[in-house]
């Protein structure tokens, strides 16, 4: 009976060995696939020049892709009607400092490359996304900066020539139609005319930040944290904030390194039959330099009258932005010298701005 129960006991261990081993596997079998992305660093050939692999890297990781008589291959440029094999041709021709992403099949293979045998797996389908400029501008201390474009135009990111990304950026969102909830609702009724006006303001908007030296400062920061630097990112949006029957509010954002520290916010009014932009004063029912003495009054939790003073000395009437939320303004940082290099942000309730009487009847939006 002694030896029954051990052999029932080491029978049961096996068990679970044989399942735990298991997991893994049907795991990788039931696995449709895995997207692997990173910039190319190494091609090889056939003998008759056809690609038989490639090596992608990404945050330093160097990734083998072989291709197979399956794999689908697109290029950047696709040209309606056109051969596959030339559609591979050109894909080939592209790889050269391109950004790639391959949809692969899950089973890892060794590959041998110019820096040794790495991990590589088959590819059923590979893009290519993007492109990379070496050695596309120098910083102030001379060192040289690339930029891989992931979406020509819109996206694009700099990086140290051995792949360390320092700046993330997205071209500026000018588009308020797109970028709002309530856009049907508050363009729907709006003319051509105003609307094409709207449109082309904010198409004109430059940008609220020097890119270059928003680069300047992450390659400082990067020099001072090392391995604990994370890249920065950089963008430009707009929105509606608010709307009634006459006036369309606005909101751009410009985010930027820092964690939002360093943003810039800024606010706008517009006509909504004629769709020009409207001045400060002309929505608000009181001077300028009230309405800048009132808002760190009405906010409710600033007790330092020093405070509040050097708020309204240093606020602008295009900080001032209108929202469901209410009055809001965004101290830039730096802007306080109470608070150094930490920006601020101000909040003053609908309720609060109706009974200050500081908006024009008219110019109240709804849900307020």
């Amino acid at each position: 009976m002694k030896r029954l129960k051990e052999w029932m006991k080491l029978h049961i261990v096996l068990v679970i060995i044989l399942l735990c081993s298991a997991v893994p596997l049907c795991r990788m079998v039931f696995q449709e696939g895995r997207n692997i992305r990173g910039v190319v660093v190494e091609i090889q050939t056939r003998e008759d020049g056809t690609l038989a692999s490639f090596v992608l890297e990404q945050d330093g990781k160097r990734t083998g892709v072989i291709m197979t008589e399956n794999t689908r291959a697109w290029p950047r440029e696709r040209v309606l009607g056109q051969t596959y094999e030339k559609t591979c041709q050109m894909f080939q021709e592209e790889l050269r400092d391109a950004e790639v992403t391959a949809w692969c099949v899950p089973f890892r293979m060794k590959l041998e490359t110019a820096e040794g045998r790495i991990t590589a797996y088959r590819a059923k389908s590979a893009n290519v996304i993007g492109s990379l400029k070496r050695n596309a501008l120098t910083l102030q201390d001379g060192t040289a900066v690339d930029i891989l474009s992931s979406d020509p135009g819109f996206q694009w990111t700099y990086r140290l020539p051995d792949g360390t990304e320092l700046l993330r950026a997205r071209a500026p969102f000018d588009d308020p139609v797109n970028a709002c909830v309530n856009g049907d609702e508050a363009f729907g009724t709006l003319s051509d005319k105003a609307r094409k006006k709207i449109l082309a303001y904010y198409a004109e908007q430059k940008p609220l930040y020097d890119e270059r030296e928003e680069l300047e400062k992450c390659y400082a920061e990067w020099r001072e944290l090392g391995e604990e630097f994370s890249p920065g990112y950089i963008q430009q949006n707009v929105w509606l904030t608010a709307y009634n029957g006459q006036v369309l509010y606005f909101k751009t954002l410009a985010a930027l390194p820092g964690g939002g520290n360093a943003d810039v916010s800024l606010g706008a009014a517009f006509d909504r039959e004629s769709g020009e932009k409207l001045d400060f004063r002309q929505v608000f029912a009181v001077p300028e330099e009230e309405v800048c003495r009132r808002l760190p009054e009405l906010v409710g939790w600033i007790d330092d009258e020093s405070i509040r003073v050097e708020m309204a000395k240093v606020l602008k009437p295009e900080w001032i932005v209108v929202s469901e939320e209410g009055l809001t303004v965004q101290f830039p940082a730096g802007s306080l010298s109470s608070f150094e290099d930490q920006a601020y942000l101000i909040c003053v309730e609908p309720q609060k701005v109706m009974e200050a009487e500081l908006l024009q009847p008219w110019a109240i939006p709804y849900n307020w």
